[in-house]
């Protein structure tokens, strides 16, 4: 009886628990639009991509004054980056691609 109860709980528990790439996605959402300094920006093909200590969340963002764009917000604290140099880390056009590929699509991103 106390088993059940013990599995119980810790189903209770486990369900209860916040889902963590949903966290990191909302903490990303809201790197990003600091970084293009629009508090409503509109975000579509969110996905993360990895694992809870070294993945990202790639997607694509667009804000009030600009065409929609790709970005980048690592895990463990890299970036964020926006494709075209929007926001304040800056990647080349050459460098941002080579990141896509390798830490987006690579890792499993289908946008």
């Amino acid at each position: 009886m106390r088993r059940l109860l013990l599995c119980g709980l810790l189903s209770i528990t486990a369900c209860n628990a916040p889902d963590w790439r949903a966290q990191q996605i909302g903490r990303a959402e809201a790197k990003i639009r600091s970084e293009v300094g629009d508090a409503s920006a509109q975000f579509s093909k969110v996905q993360l991509t990895g694992n809870e200590h070294t993945g990202q969340t790639c997607g694509i963002v667009q804000d009030a004054h600009n065409a929609p764009v790709r970005f980048i917000v690592y895990i463990d604290g890299a970036g964020p980056y926006v494709e075209g140099g929007h926001g304040g880390q800056y990647l080349s056009r050459d460098a941002f691609d080579f990141a896509w590929q390798n830490d987006c699509i690579n890792e499993g991103y289908t946008g």
